[in-house]
């Protein structure tokens, strides 16, 4: 409504359509989540006109574009089609079924329609009777108004599909709008529903070899770290809060000295059929038990199946039981090196992504977080990332596993530099580019809108960049991701490598303590004969400033002065600095802040050079 006075104040013809209770089923109730109530219609109906009459909008009823002969015929067509033809179920040149199945998948949350269930096939016929009364509607409202541009909300759930597909057909430009992906920003796409990777694909064709400014970086990496505690997002946050690495792999049992795999599921019934979102994988659980037996043969990797809390977890909307019930059958025969996480488990999956040396995924947002860390990610499905240069994406499902075999010389924990660049510049195209920032409405979560401006004055060209924005997509056509500017294509990568140049050249933090070091001689001598000034490791001593002298006759019969001897820093630390360290190189268990850290004495130095 914001955008529509907007559009109004500069001169456009507006008409708001709402609806008045057409329908049996839509997606304002879904039975996982809400079943619907006796007096759903009525309920909605008075909090639209409430709204609508506190912004003080003039509106119509969509009713009034049905005649009463029309909802008769609608019941007598989802009547009289076989359980069979729900599915396909075609009126004329409308394909109400295909249009309907979607909000059908999200209302019973199951990937597959199973109309032989008599549930679910009560929904869908019921689905696909508001659909046909939605085309009844829309398309002589369409015909009637014949507008030049037609604005939509989501374009993937029932009626608002149906007016998309309806638009289309009849050639009318549409702009659909949702959620941003951060708070108070939404996004706009054109002709294609809000799921469509067509836009994002767009502008990373555009944007991809455009380096991100200091300020660009700041932004999108500030957000990559507020997601990982469950702040900045545009829906509910759904991982646990970070835990300790060393936590982590003492509760699922993981060698410290073995490199980790994690392969994050999707909770996907949304999605499932788009054909954006196909896969060479006959299904999810194909791919699942394919990288398990992967994993069988490979035992030098430990293989941590992450299922995605939105699958049927405290914190999820409703729960996929078809999705959780294959889940716990596969997760009955797995080999040592396997650990299955379910989706009420606390271990937060960016705990996860930061062990881990290689991420897989199906569809999730996870594969480009991970990515955005520097890791390899193989991504077996349709997702925002596949067929990009940073990931490895399964393009023929019977070479999969050669796919995997190239990946096993990785490291622990394998980070990569030019992984994190281009993974950067997409997410700042997803978060940034694509969000448009609306603060006119406040979302204090997901589902809540509440007015930031009381006078239509806020609405003028020129007080609020994101709302004029959105009015140029709607008038004037701009896209809805603008393409760089020449001075843009000419940018110099100088700020990347900048930030990057600790990423491309890792070192390793190990602290060890003055008193120690000087007491047993031998530390320093199995230190020097271990690293020199090449190797990316840094020791750092906790050195109390009364032994500093002895510390330095030490580190001088050690034979550590010498011109090309390791990296050594010495001086009294405090906790929060002895903490940022990786390890610990000591004859004594560490405690407080490192308690659980990695430690290494004289005799296993030779390990923590292969970490290194």
């Amino acid at each position: 409504m914001t955008i529509l006075k907007a559009l109004k104040l500069r001169g456009a013809e507006v008409e708001y359509v709402l609806c008045d209770g057409l329908y049996t089923d839509c997606d304002q109730f879904w039975e996982v989540v809400a079943p619907r109530p006796s007096n759903a219609c009525a309920l909605c109906q008075a909090d639209v006109t409430r709204l609508v009459a506190e912004m003080g909008m003039d509106y119509r009823w969509l009713g009034r574009y049905l005649n009463t002969d029309e909802a008769r015929e609608a019941k007598r067509w989802a009547a009289s089609l076989a359980p069979s033809e729900l599915l396909t179920a075609t009126y004329g040149e409308w394909r109400v079924g295909e249009w309907v199945r979607m909000s059908v998948q999200s209302h019973f949350r199951r990937n597959d329609i199973d109309v032989s269930n008599p549930a679910i096939e009560r929904g869908m016929r019921s689905y696909v009777y508001s659909g046909l009364i939605a085309c009844f509607a829309l398309d002589r409202l369409l015909a009637e108004f014949a507008p030049d541009v037609f604005v939509v909300f989501n374009g993937r759930q029932s009626s608002t599909r149906v007016a998309l597909e309806l638009a289309r057909g009849r050639g009318i430009r549409v702009v659909l709008h949702e959620r941003g992906l951060r708070p108070e920003t939404l996004t706009l796409v054109e002709n294609v529903s809000c799921t469509s990777l067509e836009p994002i694909r767009t502008c990373w064709r555009q944007w991809g070899d455009v380096p991100l400014t200091r300020d660009e970086l700041e932004d999108v990496v500030r957000l990559m770290a507020a997601r990982e505690h469950g702040r900045d997002l545009g829906w509910a946050a759904l991982s646990a809060p970070l835990q300790p690495l060393d936590e982590v792999r003492a509760r699922l049992g993981l060698r410290a000295d073995k490199p980790t795999w994690v392969l994050f599921t999707s909770s996907d019934d949304e999605i499932a059929g788009d054909v954006d979102y196909a896969s060479r994988f006959a299904s999810q659980r194909e791919w699942i038990e394919r990288t398990i037996e992967h994993a069988r043969c490979n035992e030098q990797i430990d293989l941590v199946i992450r299922v995605h809390p939105n699958t049927g977890s405290r914190r999820s909307t409703g729960a996929n039981r078809v999705q959780l019930e294959e889940m716990r059958r596969l997760g009955e025969n797995l080999p040592p090196n396997v650990r299955m996480i379910d989706p009420d488990e606390e271990i937060s999956a960016y705990s996860l992504m930061d062990l881990c040396s290689v991420g897989l995924v199906w569809v999730s947002t996870a594969g480009l977080e991970l990515a955005c860390k520097g890791k390899a990610v193989v991504v077996a499905a349709g997702n925002r990332i596949a067929g990009t240069s940073f990931v490895h994406t399964i393009a023929d499902g019977s070479r999969y596993e050669e796919t995997l075999d190239s990946l096993l010389r990785l490291e622990v924990a394998a980070v990569s530099a030019e992984i994190k660049r281009r993974a950067l510049r997409f997410a700042y195209c997803l978060f940034f580019r694509l969000c448009i920032p609306f603060p006119l409405v406040r979302m204090p979560n997901a589902h809540t809108g509440q007015l930031a401006y009381d006078s239509l004055d806020a609405l003028a060209s020129g007080r609020d960049a994101g709302l004029d924005r959105c009015v140029r997509v709607v008038l004037d056509g701009e896209a809805v991701c603008p393409p760089p500017t020449e001075a843009e294509l000419a940018r110099t990568p100088e700020a990347e490598d900048a930030w990057l140049k600790p990423f491309a050249q890792p070192r390793l933090t190990v602290l060890a303590y003055a008193e120690e070091l000087i007491a047993d001689g031998g530390l320093l001598e199995a230190w020097g004969e271990t690293f020199d000034a090449g190797d990316d490791v840094t020791l750092l001593i906790h050195t109390p400033a009364a032994v500093t002298p002895h510390l330095v006759q030490a580190v001088t019969r050690a034979g550590l002065d010498r011109e090309d001897g390791p990296e050594l820093i010495a001086g009294e630390l405090d906790d929060d600095t002895m903490a940022m360290a990786g390890a610990v190189f000591s004859r004594s268990a560490p405690t407080g802040a490192l308690a659980g850290a990695p430690r290494y004495d004289a005799a296993s130095l030779g390990e923590l050079a292969r970490v290194a």
